[in-house]
């Protein structure tokens, strides 16, 4: 299943990338929503490519309820998901593209997705996402494709109001 969405964070592109890719950032994140951060690890600096590796240990309940229904009955109450994001150098006005990979390697399920974090006038930036989000489970696939992609929209509206108070402290 495909998605596209788009969000606006009040700040510049830079204060904005250095928090998506720092460790401290996404522990609080992934603690808020009830997960563990298990591994975290950055390669490049800020000023450069930067590469992200971490995985993610997420209570079943907090995901949507197709998925519930199959990992509550197979996978148990936690799902390890990995997450792999690649981004380029930053451009002139401080743009940068991003490729991510989510992978939940115990419920046969990936999402990918191009990442653009883009200045907007006034010093805020913009973060587009455009991917899919395939599960290769035979029968119930499907639907928990169909299930997870709506989820991508507040996803990103959670992470722009995360990044938003982050970098307000």
């Amino acid at each position: 299943m495909a998605f596209k969405e788009s969000t606006t964070i009040a700040h510049p592109p830079a204060d904005v990338f250095a928090a998506l890719v720092d460790e401290a950032f996404n522990r609080k994140v992934t603690e808020g929503l009830g997960g563990t951060l298990v591994a975290f690890e950055r390669q490049g600096e800020l000023t450069g490519p930067v590469s992200v590796t971490m995985v993610r240990s997420v209570p079943v309940d907090r995901l949507p309820e197709a998925v519930q229904k199959f990992a509550g009955k197979f996978l148990g109450d936690k799902l390890s998901l990995e997450q792999q994001e690649t981004w380029s150098a930053p451009g002139a006005d401080g743009s940068r593209t991003g490729q991510l990979v989510i992978t939940v390697a115990a419920a046969k399920t990936n999402a990918t997705a191009e990442q653009l974090l883009l200045p907007v006038d006034g010093g805020s930036s913009e973060v587009r996402v455009t991917g899919a989000v395939e599960c290769r489970i035979p029968i119930v696939g499907n639907k928990i494709a169909q299930a997870a992609e709506p989820r991508v929209s507040k996803v990103l509206g959670r992470q722009a109001r995360e990044v938003a108070a982050w970098l307000a402290q």
